[in-house]
């Protein structure tokens, strides 16, 4: 029950007048809560604040790389990287049971290429 209603009033023996204005009170804060519990406050969207450019430090010069590390910096297949090793024109080291290729015959085994043509 929201309130004293008019039959609620009329059956009161002593009816004090300020009764009825603590009613409408109490009838205006249970619509403004109910107003509050169907539709949540959200605060006004504040524009995102500017991000500074990111500067990037240049990469450490690595000495060497794993198969897998060199052929994702080449953009080689595995067949070709494995068949340069073979034949000699890309240098490799062992250490243990890895296979690492030195940064220097990496740069070097580029230089060698032949440029593209240009038609």
């Amino acid at each position: 029950m929201r309130g004293l209603g008019a039959f609620q009033m009329a059956q009161m023996k002593h009816r004090d007048a300020r009764v009825a204005q603590l009613c409408q009170h109490l009838h205006q804060a249970i619509d403004l809560l109910e107003q509050i519990a169907t539709v949540p406050f959200r605060e006004p969207e504040k524009p995102a604040p500017p991000v500074p450019p990111v500067v990037m430090a240049p990469a450490p010069e690595r000495l060497t790389y794993t198969i897998k590390e060199a052929r994702a910096a080449l953009g080689v297949g595995m067949t070709t990287l494995y068949k340069e090793i073979a034949e000699g024109r890309l240098a490799t080291i062992k250490l243990g049971n890895r296979t690492l290729i030195p940064g220097e015959a990496l740069r070097a085994w580029i230089a060698a290429l032949p440029p593209a043509r240009r038609e």
